[in-house]
């Protein structure tokens, strides 16, 4: 009890699983008191009716003596019990009896049953040794006798007993069942508070719907770990791009005050405008996939054959002995526009190249597929990372447009990077 003025007085109750247990405590609690009243309601007036019943009983259990007190007694009445009072005439009857009259024979009448001062009658004429008819009547007083003294005292005992064990079993099974409840709650909130990077957990007790939480966070912790991580990636080589370009032409720029001959100064310009020109389709792809980063779906097709591709100008990304071969299906269009193409065929070739010593690089394009298949060491556990930094920006376009990218072992060696729109088989 003194738990529940305790928890009654305080400041109002948050929302925390303390809280909430606190506040089931409380509301389990009431239910066993309204319990315990309504028992003790229901017993006391079981009790109150049951009384009434018990004293009819012990009324009409006075008939045969009060018919051998009659020939007893010298008036016309007696007194045939502690609290029975016998009348044989109804002239002896007292002024509240007789004005009840004429009485139902071998009924017990309640008058007053509720006050003070009410009494029950019990009519029954009997016919004396003389052959005479001698009317009877018995009477008590309602509140004569008290049946539920010791009764009442035993209710009122069972009723605080009901009471004391409810809310002591409610309590105790109540934590139990919370505790068992919010356990994995509260260590899932404690590992959300202490932010460590290792997956959550909960126990083995918890609830599906609980573990199905779990799994969506770390879903959730992996997905956001993962998006960081491309991020940076992606910052890093737009970094790369656009730093190389601008120190070609602060390069080129320099060294256009060296000499002041024609032939040199034009091509310096050129480096400029051949960097600067870079730079711009750089530029305009990552903008491109910054606003296309939600589009799935680009209508707009452009002709691709060798000549806008311009296979040649990535020979200078090969090494040794190795080959660029390309084979471009005929009227053919994609979706990509021309500098999105050059920046994937450049990367993906650069990819090619840094792992291939010798042997061929094979382009292919079509409406549905772009594959680059080359002879080198192929998929490593070494170099998988590398691989990745390199390809981010090829899955970022490849995204934006609406095509899938995979990078594989070839079956013959080596790898194979491949693009798909995403409705053609990959």
């Amino acid at each position: 009890m003194k738990q529940i003025y305790a928890l009654l007085c305080r400041k109002p109750l948050g929302n925390s699983i303390k809280d909430a247990k606190s506040r089931l405590i409380i509301i389990f609690s009431v239910i066993a008191l309204t319990s315990s009243f309504f028992v003790f309601f229901s017993f006391s007036l079981h009790l109150v009716f049951n009384e009434d019943r018990l004293l009819e009983k012990h009324l009409k259990s006075f008939e045969s003596i009060a018919i051998d007190y009659y020939a007893l007694v010298e008036g016309d009445s007696a007194q045939v019990g502690p609290y029975v009072q016998a009348y044989y005439n109804e002239s002896a009857l007292s002024d509240v009896v007789r004005a009840e009259m004429p009485y139902e024979v071998g009924i017990v009448t309640t008058v007053d049953g509720f006050s003070e001062h009410g009494f029950m009658v019990f009519y029954k004429p009997f016919i004396s040794e003389n052959g005479e008819t001698i009317p009877l009547y018995l009477s008590i007083g309602t509140r004569s006798m008290n049946f539920g003294d010791d009764s009442r005292n035993i209710l009122m005992l069972i009723s605080l007993g009901l009471m004391v064990f409810l809310i002591a079993f409610l309590s105790v099974a109540l934590r139990r069942v919370f505790d068992g409840l919010m356990a994995p709650v509260a260590e899932l909130g404690e590992q959300l508070r202490d932010g460590k990077e290792t997956d959550f957990v909960v126990s083995d007790r918890a609830i599906d719907e609980l573990k199905q939480l779990n799994d969506h966070l770390n879903s959730y912790k992996q997905m956001k770990e993962r998006l960081v991580k491309q991020e940076m990636m992606f910052a890093k080589y737009a970094s790369h791009e656009l730093k190389t370009p601008i120190a070609i032409v602060l390069g080129a720029a320099n060294l256009q005050e060296m000499k002041d001959e024609r032939e040199f100064q034009t091509k310096q310009r050129e480096r400029i405008v051949t960097a600067a020109m870079n730079m711009q389709a750089t530029v305009e792809i990552l903008l491109n996939i910054v606003k296309q980063e939600n589009v799935h779906c680009i209508d707009k097709l452009y002709q691709v054959s060798a000549h806008t591709i311009a296979i040649h100008k990535y020979q200078g990304e090969l090494q040794g002995e190795v080959e660029l071969e390309a084979d471009i299906a005929e009227h053919c269009e994609i979706n990509l526009p021309p500098a999105v193409l050059a920046m994937i065929l450049k990367n993906l070739i650069s990819n090619a190249a840094r792992f291939t010593a010798q042997g061929t690089i094979q382009v292919s394009i079509s409406a549905d597929t772009i594959s680059v298949i080359d002879s080198g060491c192929g998929l490593q556990g070494d170099n998988v990372p590398e691989h990745g930094l390199g390809l981010l920006i090829v899955r970022r376009l490849c995204s934006s447009y609406g095509w899938t990218f995979s990078l594989t072992n070839g079956v013959e060696g080596g790898c194979c990077a491949k693009l798909c729109v995403n409705l053609a088989p990959c």
